[in-house]
């Protein structure tokens, strides 16, 4: 068995209300209050050579400023080398702005002076763990925000951190699941985690004696469904997803106990294997990661994007009231891909500098021969992470987007023609998730060892 220790803390990081909030630009006013506090939750990874760190923060996204700044002061209260310190959010829409772009300064500083703290408090606390590792499928509370017929990832992936001491409970555990934060809309001025801080509660209120952090997949085409857009559905949607996370802990933790029945006709004892996942028998941590060079798209005149609208909505128009849905749809993905460009194409003017590639970083963090945790430094599609998967042949693969950078949505190449949202406010070029996939496989094979 392995020689693992972990440690885990969590460390509210709630910002004065007042503060204004990220996520829709049709909000309107600042904070009026909190429904539950937000927090940055930390795993220290210790296997007796190397150390590593993931953190897990209930914000919309982290620049890398502040991601800098965390790592260098963990670093110095921990030794945890600053790269091997893994910072994410879980892209709730109710929390601050001014932590993912447009810097608040002050706040920036109190945030990653928060998280180092959580690190090195995580850093303290480590104890002996056993890794298990399994997924179960959760269905019914997410849809394709593009097309309701194309792809979503149901799967749950779960990474248990069992206790090394058969009778104690489960040290700590990592929900890995692909779904936008965004129960609630623009019209909600409370800061909230959404509804994955409710399925963090809801683990921890079926297994009160275990840590659990949320890591938010690959979801730029994923949005919840609701009923409401209320904290009523928050706590329905992330129930479901914490009690199923809650289920997977323990149908995992017999896992290198076995589990048995007495067979009354035999009277003998019969074991039932464990079917949900496997046991991580040897932890082998390696972090690894490196910097790529992202195109940006070229963009057209402002006067050029006007001309374009104002012929889109005197063809939508026109249309007739029994035209067939397909018609409106296409000329409205062209309008919303082209309302939605125009915005970035303003700002770079506005900005009035030369528009060059952009550096984000991606990261990778191997745990064992076939399990390992990828940071993608923004909002990637379901199709991304799925291929990613598949090419780098790693069984156990934890894919956590919005990961020590945000750099926006990185689209596949058939999204710029669909249009959409996604299509106009992607900062880069058709080929810029190609040279991402290539990334991830060459930062995964380096933290796996390959």
């Amino acid at each position: 068995m392995n020689g693992l220790s972990i440690g885990f803390a969590a460390v509210a990081i709630t910002p004065p209300v007042g503060t204004p909030m990220d996520g829709y630009s049709a909000r309107q006013g600042v904070s009026q209050g909190v429904h539950d506090d937000l927090y940055a939750r930390a795993l220290v990874f210790d296997d007796g050579r190397e150390r590593a760190a993931l953190v897990s923060c209930d914000l919309i996204g982290v620049d890398r400023r502040l991601v800098a700044a965390a790592r260098q002061q963990a670093a110095e209260a921990t030794g945890i080398p600053a790269g091997h310190i893994m910072i994410a959010a879980i892209h709730t829409h109710s929390g601050p702005a001014g932590l993912r772009r447009g810097m608040d300064e002050a706040l920036a500083e109190l945030s990653a002076r928060q998280i180092a703290g959580t690190i090195a408090a995580a850093d303290r606390k480590k104890r002996p763990g056993v890794l298990k590792v399994g997924r179960c499928s959760v269905d019914s509370v997410s849809q394709n925000r593009r097309d309701p017929s194309w792809s979503i990832d149901t799967d749950l992936r779960l990474l248990l951190v069992d206790s090394a001491e058969p009778d104690e409970p489960p040290l700590a555990a990592i929900i890995n699941f692909a779904c936008h934060a965004t129960v609630l809309f623009h019209t909600n001025l409370l800061l909230s985690a959404d509804y994955p801080g409710w399925a963090v509660r809801t683990f921890q209120r079926l297994l009160p004696e275990t840590a659990c952090l949320f890591l938010q997949g690959a979801c730029a085409n994923v949005n919840p469904v609701w009923m409401e857009q209320d904290f009523g559905e928050v706590e329905r949607v992330g129930a479901i997803v914490g009690s199923a996370a809650a289920r997977l802990a323990l149908e995992l933790r017999p896992l290198g106990r076995g589990q048995r029945a007495w067979n009354i006709r035999w009277d003998e004892l019969t074991e039932k294997p464990v079917t949900a996942g496997e046991l991580v028998p040897e932890v082998r941590l390696r972090a690894a990661s490196r910097h790529m060079e992202l195109p940006l798209r070229p963009l057209m005149p402002l006067e050029e994007y006007d001309a374009r609208l104002s012929d889109l909505g005197r063809r939508l128009e026109a249309l007739p009231s029994d035209a067939p849905p397909d018609q409106r749809r296409a000329l409205l993905q062209e309008l919303t891909r082209l309302r939605t460009e125009r915005m970035v194409a303003q700002r770079s003017a506005e900005q009035g500098e030369a528009r060059r590639a952009l550096h984000p970083e991606i990261m990778a963090i191997g745990l064992g021969p076939d399990l390992a945790i990828l940071g993608l430094p923004g909002e990637f599609f379901v199709e991304t992470a799925e291929a990613i998967e598949q090419a780098s042949g790693i069984r156990h693969l934890l894919v956590a987007a919005y990961t020590n950078h945000y750099v926006g949505y990185v689209c596949p190449p058939e999204v710029y023609e669909e249009g959409g949202y996604e299509a106009g406010v992607t900062l880069f070029a058709p080929e810029a998730e190609a040279i991402v996939k290539r990334a991830a496989l060459a930062v995964l094979n380096e933290a796996m060892g390959s």
